[in-house]
């Protein structure tokens, strides 16, 4: 019987990292994944979505190109294209990964793997089951599309957020269910490429896990570009009619009815356990998920659980903070996954992006806090771009220390990285605001966001 000192069910950025890193420090690894290395993250999520928002920012920018002094004609796309692009950085990044793995010396078994007691994984191909000794076992199996129980879910034309990155073609209408990241982004994309799109959402607010203020000032604008927001809205069924889709739907003014050549579940997602025997483990789970302690230690001793199957913060870089936690705790290193301070990015236009606390958070226990706001309309570069909506919100405590930090506008998902430093660090709102920002560029409205914990922002009256 093959044995290895780490055996890691799930390739996705959890598994794959906790593998680079287990054989990085000489630990001997095998890899079971039945798909593509990547995981829903680089195969059906965070990249091919990315790599979707671009091509509808520059066709964006290309229809506000006379506001630039630019003229163009004749300009338009070609969604099939669209996503055979999408389709290319998605091969493009999978073969890096196989490469990696490949120098590494990891051995990757494309196989179904199944896991009923620990030190022992069963491995399921076309030439037969196979059974292997592990002295370490991390399960890394993800995550999959929350389904709802509402009547017309499986009719033709209703897909999960899967589904839809396979489309060659672009719906006329689209009703999306959900209005938290993966509905948002989704509706920015298509809503750029011509269709008309409504979204609906049952709490009272958009992106209900964020500063409210972001959420606040989001909204209206998405209205404002064409986008149809339902919020206190439930979703009552879906039905066929005249070829497309009726979903009815009711708020506090009764019910109504949105017609749509398709509809979009965005309604979350929810771990995936598939393969994992649970019960005959022994493993604790919590409301589905497995439960794990700060270095990824399950219930059962030698077995380690990472990434979303694991519940809360579903993110890809947070499954592979604790992939890297789980392979160096099995190396003999002291490490903690709490307390980590852990980024958000949302790529709706504007782009969104947050770390640490939030306001009403703050407000809710009662703590002492200070905040200051820089909008994007006063900053430089910005307005030399032509995206000035926004801002950026910066939170601290009593004696400056900054504890969170909300951005709206250009390029937020890379600003926050700043003030994720700032909060892992326990640095103050006076460390941001006298550190040199080379000038003109984005990162000075984060300076001004900091003079403006006890002072006044420089470049604003």
């Amino acid at each position: 019987m093959e044995r290895y000192q780490v055996g890691i069910l799930g390739g996705g950025p959890g598994g794959y990292v906790c593998a680079l890193r287990a054989a990085q420090l000489g630990l001997s690894v095998i890899l079971i994944e039945e798909g593509r290395l990547g995981g829903t993250c680089l195969n059906k999520g965070c990249i091919p979505t990315k790599t979707l928002v671009k091509s509808a920012e520059l066709w964006r920018e290309l229809k506000h190109a006379e506001e630039f002094g630019i003229t163009i004609q004749g300009a338009g796309f070609d969604f099939s294209r669209i996503m055979a692009r999408k389709d290319q950085v998605v091969n493009t990044l999978v073969g890096g990964i196989e490469q990696l793995i490949k120098a590494k010396k990891i051995n990757v078994v494309k196989a179904w793997g199944e896991v009923k007691e620990a030190g022992y994984l069963e491995v399921h191909s076309e030439t037969g089951a196979d059974r292997i000794q592990v002295d370490n076992l991390v399960l890394a199996t993800g995550s999959l599309p929350a389904s709802i129980p509402i009547p017309g879910v499986e009719l033709p034309g209703v897909v999960t957020s899967e589904e839809i990155l396979e489309q060659k073609t672009l719906p006329d209408s689209l009703v999306i269910i959900g209005g938290g990241v993966i509905g948002l982004e989704f509706a920015s994309i298509y809503h750029e490429l011509g269709v008309q799109v409504s979204v609906i959402e049952m709490l009272p607010t958009l992106l209900p896990m964020i500063d409210e203020e972001i959420p606040k000032r989001l909204t209206p604008l998405l209205k404002k570009s064409g986008i149809q927001i339902f919020t206190k809205t439930s979703v009552r069924e879906i039905s066929a009619r005249n070829g497309g889709l009726i979903v009815r739907v009711e708020d506090a003014k009764g019910l109504k009815e949105l017609p749509a050549q398709q509809v979009l579940l965005a309604t979350g997602r929810k771990p995936n356990l598939r393969g994992v025997h649970a019960e005959t483990l022994g493993l604790e789970l919590e409301r589905g998920a497995i439960k794990i302690n700060g270095q990824m230690q399950t219930s059962v001793p030698r077995v380690y659980a990472i990434g979303d199957v694991v519940g809360g913060t579903m993110l890809a870089h947070v499954a592979s903070m604790q992939g890297m936690i789980a392979a160096e705790h099995i190396a003999g290193r002291q490490v903690t996954m709490e307390g980590r301070a852990i980024p958000s990015a949302i790529f709706t236009y504007p782009e969104i992006a947050a770390v640490g606390e939030t306001e009403q958070a703050l407000k809710a226990s009662g703590k002492a806090y200070k905040v200051s706001k820089f909008p994007f309309s006063a900053n430089g570069k910005a307005l030399a771009l032509g995206e000035v909506m926004g801002l950026v919100k910066l939170l601290a405590n009593e004696e400056g220390v900054v504890l969170g930090a909300s951005i709206m506008g250009p390029q937020a998902s890379s600003l926050i990285q700043e003030c994720v430093l700032a909060v892992e660090k326990g640095l103050s709102a006076e460390d941001l605001a006298q550190t040199i920002h080379a000038h003109p560029t984005l990162p000075e409205a984060i300076m001004e966001a900091a003079h403006g914990i006890f002072e006044k922002p420089l470049h604003l009256a």
